[in-house]
């Protein structure tokens, strides 16, 4: 018996280093998909030699004797970082994910492929300029010479997608298209305005949303309206691709800093996650530098500087896309009616590869105004009787969108004429786009076509069958909101209303809650001194201006007994700053979710999914002019307040906050997490690849920190803020400071998958200069010529 057991333990034992060998083998083979960063790599494509130099922060620094050869310095960089960010985006862009995923992806996949973005894409090449081109074909260039050069292991995400195919111009172009639909959110505002327009009952709009927060903080000042109003026509006759977006920018001009030199800040904010949406890379050569925040697959810097000027961007919130209702031929469903009678469908067709399974083909329709997307509608999510489908107008969806010119542009710019010129190339999707440059001057631009509407107002879906077209043009392009040197010293967006009420057309009806800006402008109005690092310090600013103005509100009831009680007074104590460390704000997000939900829900009852958020702007239109949504509990809604903080504090203990209240801490739940786009579902994978760590801010302070609110078991993570913050000096462009959110790398395997995960939640930075020949990992591509 005893030998049985010596022989059974030294087959388990041997197994066990079997299992250990062959573990230890695969993640040596998986480390080989790291790349090469020092040495020579022969390749074809570049004209001249390119180096691309990195420091310990894995910051690549292109080296080459033109434009185009940095193109292609920086495509193979990409491409050894973010081949797989690269490749997965692509797929999504040409409605092919589900060839590697399965039938989980097949809506997007028939979305993109019904929006058409491949097919655009592919004809969009054609109308850019010779030199935007040129830059995209050696960029492509860089991309495949990595791929024709790379050896080892494909990174361990691209292994289910197997050898990626070459690169192309027009894979590039994709990218423009998925932000623009990322940051192009009014197709959704317009299905839940008709959504909710079917429940609510007169005066109840104007509760839910009352007049929209931002009339009198709109970017542009009262004095600099008049020259834009005057010379405008003021008769003037649209998970992983949803629409979240919102930024900070401002600039200050050098009469109010410290140098003397303007100092312009920017944060874009976007869901975070791993990889980065953002890469920093610095490009040299003989005619300029260039350096910023770049996105794989696009060969440009999208926020940066360079030797003359600093540029950021913020998402406008602007309404530039229409669901135009379309009515079926009753006679004819292959038709539908117009007012010169029924027009027939123009229709393609389309195979999707389904992992696992057949594949699909597809019929897709378009109508005169563009492409059937109610086809894509899950059931309930549009507002159709059976006769009707939906199409989406959108300039977006044109061939000759020249967005990449005015990127290309915007990098070449030397002053305020050449940063004109390139926001008048801009078409979609609009953006607030801010300017410093080196002589002193500040500014901004807010580029884009904006449709003028023809009788309606663009708010929910409009019925086309009786319209000979939706729109008679374009706001002008002089005509679109901007501002040069205004007299006050400073500009800031933080995607507040851009105009005031005498702008004379629509750019949208909806705009998002101004407590950002309101903190920004209260900081840089009383500053005459500003500098970089107040710049730095105020990205961080974690003061919640919408917290201190309804908690005034909520306090006003008697408190119940016990932790109740406790609890205002707690937050009787409080300042609103979101300290990661502090109980209040846990407190404050866990009362305004559940008052939300008591005041609205019963009453909007399927319909409360429409409105379910924080919605501190209605909550405060009810605690102060309308307490009938408090169904008659009291006049003053007392009751409410009191049975929503007992529920808010019961919500906390059902998601595992325990101990005293005055010992919990916002950050034990409000944790930035940052996921993997293919592994987060998967148990093991996902807890290896997933980053997180505790952060301050919440949805309306400067530091943006978006809390989940629905799913209790994720609740109040922070899911969405500034990948990146950046902080340009006009002074000493070189001193310029950058953070992205997790690190240069996509490949968990690199030691920069995440490793500027801390630095950035604690407001740390890089600057984005060349690193010293000793200290640096160097790689040069030789074109195989020589």
């Amino acid at each position: 018996m005893r030998s049985v057991l010596r022989w059974s333990l030294r087959v388990l034992g041997g197994l066990a280093a079997l299992l250990l060998i062959v573990l230890l083998g695969g993640w040596l083979w998986l480390r080989t998909s790291l790349p090469k960063i020092d040495g020579e790599v022969t390749v074809a494509g570049a004209e001249a030699p390119v180096e691309l130099w990195r420091d310990r922060d894995g910051l690549v620094t292109v080296r080459a004797g033109s434009w185009n050869d940095a193109a292609f310095g920086l495509g193979y960089a990409h491409a050894q970082d973010r081949l797989a960010q690269m490749i997965m985006l692509r797929a999504a862009g040409r409605g092919e994910l589900s060839a590697v995923a399965g039938r989980s992806t097949l809506g997007v996949d028939l979305l993109m492929r019904t929006l058409g973005f491949a097919r655009l894409a592919e004809a969009q090449v054609a109308h850019l300029t010779p030199e935007t081109r040129a830059l995209l074909e050696a960029y492509a260039g860089g991309v495949n010479a990595y791929l024709a050069s790379r050896s080892g292991a494909l990174p361990p995400e691209l292994l289910a997608f197997g050898d990626p195919k070459p690169w192309t111009p027009a894979d590039s172009l994709l990218w423009a298209r998925l932000m623009a639909l990322r940051l192009s959110g009014n197709w959704r505002t317009e299905l839940r305005n008709a959504r909710l327009d079917a429940v609510l009952k007169p005066g109840d709009w104007q509760d839910l949303f009352p007049d929209q927060p931002g009339a009198d903080y709109p970017t542009i000042p009262a004095d600099g309206l008049a020259g834009l109003v005057g010379r405008t026509v003021l008769a003037a006759l649209p998970e992983e691709l949803k629409s979240y977006g919102a930024s900070n920018v401002w600039a200050v001009s050098g009469s109010r800093t410290a140098s003397g030199k303007p100092v312009l800040a920017n944060d874009p904010h976007l869901m975070l996650q791993v990889p980065s949406t953002w890469y920093l890379a610095r490009l040299e050569t003989p005619e300029g530098t260039v350096a910023g925040a770049t996105s794989p697959g696009v060969p440009v810097v999208l926020i940066g500087h360079n030797d003359h000027i600093a540029w950021g961007i913020t998402s406008t919130e602007s309404d530039t896309q229409d669901f135009a209702i379309e009515t079926l031929d009753p006679g004819d469903p292959g038709r539908y009616l117009t007012p010169d009678g029924p027009k027939a469908f123009e229709t393609r067709q389309e195979t999707i590869a389904i992992r696992g399974e057949d594949p699909v083909t597809v019929t897709l329709r378009r109508a005169r105004f563009g492409p059937v997307v109610s086809d894509t509608f899950r059931g309930g999510e549009a507002p159709l009787a059976k006769n009707q489908v939906a199409t989406l107008a959108w300039p977006a969806l044109s061939a000759d969108d020249s967005t990449p010119d005015a990127l290309v542009a915007l990098n070449r710019a030397r002053d305020w004429a050449g940063f004109r010129k390139a926001m008048s190339l801009w078409v979609a999707p609009q953006q607030n786009v801010f300017y410093a440059d080196t002589a002193g001057h500040i500014g901004f631009w807010t580029p884009g076509k904006v449709p003028l509407r023809i009788g309606y107002d663009g708010s929910r879906p409009v019925e086309a069958r009786d319209r000979e077209a939706l729109w008679s043009g374009f706001i002008p392009f002089e005509s679109l909101p901007h501002a040069f040197d205004p007299a006050q010293g400073w500009l800031a967006n933080a995607n507040n209303r851009i105009v005031g009420p005498g702008y004379p057309y629509e750019i949208a009806t909806e705009w998002q809650n101004p407590a950002r800006y309101r903190r920004i402008a209260q900081v840089l109005a009383a500053d005459a001194a500003f500098s970089p690092a107040k710049a730095a310090a105020l990205q961080l600013d974690r003061l919640s201006p919408v917290a201190r103005e309804l908690l005034p509100l909520m306090l006003k009831a008697k408190p119940a007994a016990g932790e109740a009680a406790e609890a205002q007074a707690l937050l009787a104590k409080w300042d609103g700053t979101m300290d990661r460390d502090r109980p209040e704000p846990l407190i404050f997000y866990a009362w305004l979710r559940e008052l939300n939900r008591i005041l609205f829900a019963d009453e909007l009852g399927p319909a409360f999914g429409e409105i379910a958020f924080w919605n501190p702007e209605a909550i405060e239109r009810v605690l102060t002019a309308a307490p009938r949504w408090c169904r008659g509990q009291t006049a003053d809604c007392d009751e409410a307040l009191r049975k929503s903080l007992v529920e808010a504090i019961a919500l906390l203990r059902r998601v595992g906050a325990g101990g005293p209240l005055e010992d919990l801490k916002w950050g034990d739940f409000h944790k930035a997490t940052l996921g993997h786009p293919l592994f987060k579902a998967l148990p093991l994978l996902g807890a290896l690849t997933t980053l997180e760590i505790p952060t301050g801010g919440g949805n309306y302070t400067v530091d943006r920190a978006t809390p989940v609110y629905l799913n209790e078991q994720r609740l109040f993570r922070d899911v969405h803020g500034p990948g990146l913050r950046a902080v340009f000096d006009l002074a000493d462009l070189d001193a310029s400071r950058f953070v992205i959110d997790a690190g240069q790398s996509g490949n968990p395997l690199s030691p920069h998958y995440g490793d500027f995960l801390e630095r950035w939640r604690d407001g740390a930075s890089v600057k984005l200069v060349a690193p010293k020949r000793e200290s640096a990992d160097i790689l040069v591509l030789r074109p195989a010529r020589q």
